[in-house]
């Protein structure tokens, strides 16, 4: 709604009184006065009070009342009243603090939105992962290391992912057992198990792993293997021409939980056969007349000196064992590019909070114990990997900050293991296992299943100011 002529020049006419406005402004004014009974009242009474004032000025103000007046006016003590802020209202201590109020608040705002538009802009960006299938077989083959007691195997999976050169893939003769077998329960075969899995020795060797490249050959490497008891393992992957190509150290990881399948059938070498130059008692697994698996346990120590795993139609897809070993001398000599490789025991530590990402990381899945974990919650970078395992089977479970370059969900069916991979949402999540379709299907069951990935302006906002505190 407009303003009237009295309402617009109203602030005017005290400037108009002591002549100090503009030519134009004045003429203006003057204009207006002329025809307007009341604005000239107005004009005549600031005359008057201006007169009555000046009759003043040879008297003193009291300096009490000077000081007080200054006080009062506070920064536009200089200025005439009508250049004063405010369309010439007096200063008060209230307007004051309602004008700093409404500063401070703009001030605040401003500061509050500049906080926010930077969160944004310095969010991290989604990690795009472009080849998952790899990520998770490096990831089972670190996780294998650390919680197996074929750590050989885990090694020389993980250089292989890392482009180790193994040469042309050879044969592989499983060993032959010409000694009797006896009956085991299942109880009995997994006490047998357990006694190697927690065989804490000190010792130098060097193990041979062969892994089925899945057209009836397989890759093989040597792995140099240093234990102390107590302390961890240092383990050295060689390539085909005999070179080191990567080094790992495993700290001392503890007791694993070893069950033992109650379908399955169990036997075990009535005498003991020979395994570089040691006794050793063969155990084998059964299903459906075929071996599942074999392993030879040192009769003295319960280290594993020998394994043989095979596939549903009794073809070996592992193997490895000791050519060379020494008991009670090795030293653990490991340098900066040694990698650590290491798994928290699931049992070992489950405060609040332990699970990142995941609503709930079950303690069983599919059958299989969680027996390690670890995780990472740093904004934009979180993940969750979790490892299950009942001594036989293991699956390697990861839920990490993140989206699939295309967006297409992944699987890959080896001769070695399964892996599934799939879009969750705002993370990625991904499984390996050496398990069959069944127990595959029976874990992405549940898990959380697929969603297209949807990171809200809400979690970046969080994940900047996030990373705007780790920076401060």
């Amino acid at each position: 709604m407009a303003k009237g002529p009295c309402e617009r020049l109203h602030p005017h006419l005290s400037a108009y009184a002591d002549g100090t406005l503009p030519p134009k402004r004045w003429e203006q004014v003057s204009y207006h006065v002329a025809g307007c009974e009341e604005c000239r009242d107005e004009v005549a009474a600031i005359n008057a009070v201006c007169s009555k004032l000046s009759s003043y000025r040879g008297s003193e103000t009291p300096e009490a009342l000077a000081a007080r007046l200054e006080s009062i006016a506070g920064e536009h003590g200089s200025s005439p009243l009508y250049m004063a802020a405010g369309d010439g209202e007096l200063p008060s201590a209230r307007r004051k603090r309602v004008r700093r109020a409404t500063q401070g608040g703009v001030a605040l705002l401003a500061v509050m939105v500049s906080a926010v538009v930077l969160a944004v802009l310095v969010a991290p960006s989604p990690t795009r992962i472009t080849d998952p299938v790899k990520a998770a077989r490096e990831l089972y083959g670190r996780s294998l290391t650390a919680i197996s007691v074929n750590e050989a195997v885990g090694t020389m999976l993980l250089a292989n992912e890392r482009g180790a050169d193994f040469g042309a893939s050879e044969t592989y003769e499983p060993r032959l057992s010409e000694t009797q077998s006896v009956q085991l329960s299942a109880e009995e075969a997994a006490a047998l198990l357990r006694r190697a899995a927690e065989a804490d020795l000190t010792l130098t060797g060097v193990q041979q792993v062969w892994a089925s490249d899945g057209g009836g050959l397989y890759r093989t490497a040597q792995v140099r293997t240093t234990k102390v008891a107590g302390e961890g393992s240092h383990l050295e992957v060689f390539d085909a021409r005999g070179d080191l190509f990567s080094s790992a150290f495993l700290p001392e990881f503890g007791a694993r939980a070893i069950t033992a399948p109650a379908e399955w059938e169990y036997v075990r070498s009535a005498t003991a056969e020979q395994i570089v130059g040691r006794d050793a008692i063969r155990v084998q697994a059964n299903a459906d007349d075929q071996p599942v698996a074999r392993w030879w346990i040192d009769s003295e120590t319960g280290l594993l000196l020998w394994a043989e795993r095979y596939d549903a139609l009794g073809r070996v897809n592992v193997g490895f064992g000791y050519k060379q070993l020494a008991l009670d001398a090795g030293s653990l000599n490991t340098d900066d590019t040694a990698q650590l490789i290491s798994l928290q025991p699931a049992t070992s530590s489950q405060e609040a909070g332990w699970c990142v990402g995941l609503d709930h990381c079950p303690q069983m899945l599919a059958g299989l114990p969680l027996v390690a974990y670890t995780a990472s919650d740093k904004p934009g970078r979180a993940s969750m990997n979790l490892v299950y395992s009942d001594g036989f089977h293991t699956a390697v479970v990861e839920w990490a900050d993140g989206v699939l370059a295309d967006s297409m969900a992944r699987n890959d069916r080896g001769a070695d293991m399964a892996v599934d991979v799939w879009q969750a949402g705002d993370a990625v999540i991904s499984v390996a296992c050496d398990c069959g379709q069944d127990r595959m299907a029976r874990i992405k069951d549940e898990l959380p299943e697929q969603q297209a990935y949807r990171h809200t302006i809400a979690a970046k906002i969080r994940d900047g100011l996030a990373r705007l505190a780790e920076v401060g």
